[in-house]
Parts: structure tokens; sequence; C-alpha cells
């Protein structure tokens, strides 16, 4: 019964239905039946419960603990690194996203998902004036100054 619904509610979140996924995992996780024993399964889960956690709920400091509990778990398993990876970008911790994404690279540097991922959080510009830092308002001017320009830019090759 816990295995099913724990599957269920994994397939849930992959299809983004975290509110639906959520009450799943917490229908397993506080059952008198939950899993004690934490094999693999328990764990996969525990990544997609901090995920759901942090989507729907925005407990954003719960969402990282299980995380990372899943990774002390199966380090080994790429898909610990994505979700943790996604609850920072939620929490608006892309600093620590990016550092996920590159410990799981360290592990696995060819696996695809994780390249994915990496590219999807890009890379920053250098700010317009190097000496002065990024919080500087005159860097905050001319970053968006530069931003809406490239916006314009492509906006315009489209309509071509």
């Amino acid at each position: 019964m816990t295995t099913r619904r724990l599957t269920e509610a994994i397939e849930a979140t992959k299809e983004e239905d975290y509110l639906r996924a959520l009450t799943l995992f917490v229908e397993v996780y506080g059952a008198d039946d939950a899993p004690t024993r934490l094999n693999a399964k328990a764990a996969r889960g525990l990544s997609y419960f901090g995920l759901c956690v942090a989507l729907v709920q925005k407990k954003y400091k719960d969402a990282i603990d299980l995380c990372k509990r899943a990774i002390e778990l199966e380090f080994y398993n790429a898909e610990h690194y994505i979700n943790l990876m996604k609850v920072y970008v939620a929490a608006g911790h892309r600093k620590k996203a990016l550092e996920t994404i590159e410990a799981g690279l360290k592990l696995h540097p060819e696996d695809d998902v994780l390249l994915h991922a990496r590219r999807s959080l890009g890379v920053r510009a250098r700010p317009a004036v190097p000496f002065l830092g990024r919080g500087n308002p005159i860097n905050v001017s001319l970053g968006q100054a530069r931003h809406a320009k490239k916006v314009a830019e492509r906006e315009g090759k489209k309509s071509r």
C-alpha cells in the first residue's frame, strides 16, 4: 500500500500536479505504516516530497532539509540534485542552486538531465561597471538597460 502510494506521489510530482502529490506524500509519511527503513524508494520519495513542500507550502527550509536527506541517503542519484536545485530556485537562492548542480555534475559529468539543468540556470553577465558591486544603483540601472536592449533586439529579429 505505502509503496504504491509513494510511486503515485512521485509520478504526480513529475506531472507537476504538486498539490495532489503533496497530499499523497503526507498520507505516506504521516501513516502508521510509513517507511521506517529508508530504502531507495523512500529516499526518492523524500526528494520529491521536499520539492512539493517548497512549491506548494513555500516551506523552503523544510524542503531543503528533505532534499538534502535524500542526497545523504543516495548521493549517486542525479534526481535528488535536480530537486534540490528546483527548491533553491523557488526560494530565490540561485547561487546555491548552481552549487547543487555543480556538485551533481562532479559525480555525473555526462548526465544529460544535470547538464540541461545547468544550462537552464544560465550564466550571469559581468556587472557593467566591474569595480562596483552588483547591487550598486549604477550597475543595477545599466544592467536593466542592457537587458532591455537585448530583449528589444530579440523581439526585432522575431518580427522580421
